[in-house]
């Protein structure tokens, strides 16, 4: 045996597994495909080989790592292997992902809070509930270290602060309590170089920086996963093996000694084998679909899971851009989020478009007109609970999407709303025309295995022991808002399910 765990992908659900196992003292193998990103905490804690995120002029050949479209004469285009973004283009939906050690955590806006459905764990599953889970919520948040901003620290161009009075439009104020995983500073206009455990050391966020976006923050002001769980588990034996990418997970039945996963180490393109008993995948929900179908379609080296690929949601996703060209404001300041709003009277119902500013756009490579232009306006965006019935496949050696928008009329509601937000505003939202989602999930849901469920309360495979999935591929439902937090604490309650099981005493005494 190689190992006694391979983690497969670094995203929040991977981060979280591998962080927590390695420092419970079990053998830990990470394999992500993406590079170490070059920060302030990496570069603190002597990480070698480090990439710098996508700036300037290199905006254009690394801000893109993969592209997938249905007319391609090949699976997926690679544009650079050390790139930051897949894109995926169906029919029906797009669909943007991350890459690197940390993954999408360092793309996110960082906003936590729960689902809107106060009920959303209830029913799926025997075992599993909204009670189970409070723990989970818990301990991601204490980990990530979520803060509130107060008086003296509120980031500037807030919905609270922009909206307070006008006519059309009211902040929304979340059904859940809402928390940024940012280090703050204690005072809105100072912010300080602190050095934490291990001499990691971090940034404050800066309110007149705009480099904390989905461009990643290369100060460390963001709690990406990297920081929070790999970083420290480093020093407790995790081994990362960055720009390795996993082709084929197998079920070693007749050996009974666990699995055999294969990967490609992307400098030099070797492949390579190595012996786990327990394998956890977290690559994201596109890619621990893919990787899951392609073993078992492709290579025939897993089995069963009838619901595979199936109830695939895009979490309502619609994107879009607010050309406000409001001179006053220069909303690439602050945090990524600005806050949502809802319109006073909305004959869509109570809906609430997320506000974000354009990041790192002092870094874009555009002509000062068109950058004054973007400076302006905001990212606006919608998320909602559609019908969760898309399906993922793998025909013909190529990864596909099935998802038909017209069975959501969440997306008809949203791009509803934009255009009435457009209209009481008097400056225009250029919205997708189909949805757009930075939150794809489902395809490997929680639930009975009557029900056609791949995963049980425990994320474990049915009928292939051993075989866990710790990312938003097992969600049973979509959010209906940022999911982080709750892929956070799904990933907490695998973890801490399989240390109870394994009769293993976790050293943090906050799990």
């Amino acid at each position: 045996m190689d190992t006694e765990v391979v983690v497969i992908g670094s995203g929040i659900g991977g981060s979280v597994t591998a962080g927590r196992l390695a420092e419970a003292g079990l053998k830990v193998t990470l394999l992500e495909r993406g590079p170490w990103w070059d920060t302030v905490p990496t570069q603190s804690a002597g990480i070698e080989n480090r990439v710098k995120f996508p700036r300037g002029v290199e905006l254009f050949s690394r801000a893109v790592r993969s592209i997938s479209l249905p007319w391609l004469p090949v699976d997926r285009l690679v544009v650079n292997k050390k790139g930051l973004f897949d894109l995926y283009f169906s029919k029906n939906m797009e669909v943007v992902c991350a890459s690197g050690v940390g993954g999408g955590s360092h793309v996110y806006s960082a906003v936590h809070r729960r689902p809107p459905d106060e009920h959303y764990w209830d029913g799926h599953c025997p075992g599993l509930d909204e009670l189970s889970m409070k723990p989970c919520y818990d301990r991601f948040i204490h980990r990530v270290g979520s803060q509130k901003p107060d008086a003296g620290n509120r980031p500037p161009h807030t919905a609270a602060e922009v909206f307070v009075d006008d006519p059309h439009f009211l902040p929304a104020v979340p059904s859940a309590e809402t928390k940024v995983g940012f280090l703050l500073p204690e005072k809105s206009h100072e912010h300080r170089l602190l050095e934490g455990e291990g001499h990691i050391k971090r940034w404050q966020a800066d309110y007149g920086s705009d480099d904390h976006g989905f461009l990643g923050a290369p100060s460390g002001a963001k709690s990406s996963m990297d920081i929070v769980y790999i970083l420290p588990a480093l020093k407790k034996g995790l081994n990362v093996l960055d720009m390795c990418e996993v082709q084929c997970i197998k079920h070693d039945v007749q050996r009974n000694d666990g699995f055999k996963v294969t990967y490609k180490n992307l400098r030099d393109d070797t492949v390579i084998t190595i012996n786990a008993r327990y394998v956890f995948v977290g690559a994201g929900t596109m890619n621990t679909l893919r990787l899951l179908l392609d073993s078992r379609d492709k290579h025939k080296t897993l089995k069963g899971m009838p619901g595979l690929g199936k109830r695939f949601s895009g979490n309502g996703d619609i994107r879009g851009f607010w050309d406000l060209n409001d001179k006053t404001r220069d909303f690439t300041k602050g945090l990524p989020s600005k806050g949502g709003i809802k319109l006073r009277n909305n004959p869509y119902g109570d809906l609430v478009i997320g506000r974000n500013g354009l990041p790192s756009l002092s870094r874009y490579p555009f002509p000062s007109f068109v950058l004054d232009r973007l400076r302006h306006g905001m990212v606006v965006s919608g998320m909602g609970v559609d019908a969760m019935d898309g399906v993922a496949s793998v025909k013909t050696g190529r990864f596909r999407i099935a998802f038909d928008p017209s069975n959501s009329p969440i997306y008809e509601k949203i791009k509803g709303t934009m255009k009435e937000i457009g209209r009481l505003s008097g400056r225009k939202i250029y919205a997708t025309k189909r949805p757009s989602t930075v939150h794809p999930l489902g395809g490997a849901c929680v639930g009975t295995e009557e029900s056609g469920a791949v995963v049980d309360c425990n994320g474990e495979v049915y009928g292939t022991p051993g075989l866990f999935v710790v990312d938003a591929a097992a969600l049973p439902a979509p959010v209906g808002t940022g999911p982080s937090m709750t892929i956070g604490a799904w990933a907490e309650n695998v973890v801490s399910r399989f240390l109870k099981r394994q009769d293993i005493l976790s050293p943090d005494p906050n799990h």
